[in-house]
């Protein structure tokens, strides 16, 4: 059987990697001795795949994954078994059954939504950052640098970005809703969005992301 759910992440945990984040997880699930089912092969490991990987730094509300189990448990079970088992700072709080032919979350999901704080070193106005925010959404190049295979590379993220409101300016912090393209192949880059929009402000500002949502295919899980 085939289970989906969603972690959050907050706090000093934030500062975790993806692969930390995975060990983190795969400890949890053997010491609330779920019945996980495993790859074959030589070296075995836990069916467990996520819809796509948080970065480092980032806080979130909602990271979803999906695990195989080899007997049946009920989503209540095991939300209650692993979050008796997860450090602090990550827990579950949506879990769901799924049929196993249903497509892999990596491919389903579509775009995310984030919560972003900016921290200026100085005292910025509601005009200017609207100002700065409308002149590079109403371009048709964001350009960033963007590490690649081949070595660093000048990329567009403008397709990418879907759209920015900012929500709260006062004093020297500004508060930004953004939606942004997540797929299989890669998804917006939040941080070096806001540097090539807001560095003519302030390039030493301070920059907080939180992932408030992921949206798949048709609809939001679950």
């Amino acid at each position: 059987m085939k289970i989906i759910a969603a972690y959050h992440k907050a706090g000093a945990i934030a500062y975790t990697s993806h692969l930390d984040v995975q060990r983190t997880l795969q400890r949890a699930f053997r010491r609330a001795d779920l019945p996980l089912s495993y790859s074959q092969g030589f070296n075995p490991h836990p069916l467990v795949s996520f819809a796509t990987a948080l970065a480092t730094g980032y806080t979130s509300d909602q990271e979803w994954f999906e695990v195989k189990l080899s007997q049946e448990m009920t989503a209540e079970e095991f939300m209650e078994r692993v979050n008796a088992q997860m450090p602090k700072g990550m827990w579950l709080s949506d879990a769901f059954t799924a049929a196993d032919e249903m497509e892999t979350l990596s491919k389903l999901v579509q775009s995310a939504r984030y919560d972003v704080t900016v921290h200026f070193s100085h005292e910025v106005t509601q005009e200017d950052i609207n100002a700065a925010v409308e002149k590079a959404l109403d371009s048709q190049e964001i350009m960033i640098m963007k590490k690649t295979k081949g070595g660093m590379k000048n990329t567009n993220i403008r397709p990418q970005v879907m759209s920015v409101v900012v929500k709260q300016v006062e004093n020297t912090v500004a508060r930004f809703d953004i939606l942004g393209e997540l797929t299989v192949t890669g998804g917006l880059r939040v941080e070096p969005l806001l540097h090539a929009m807001l560095d003519g402000i302030d390039p030493e500002m301070l920059i907080l992301v939180h992932r408030a949502a992921m949206y798949f295919e048709d609809a939001r899980l679950p």
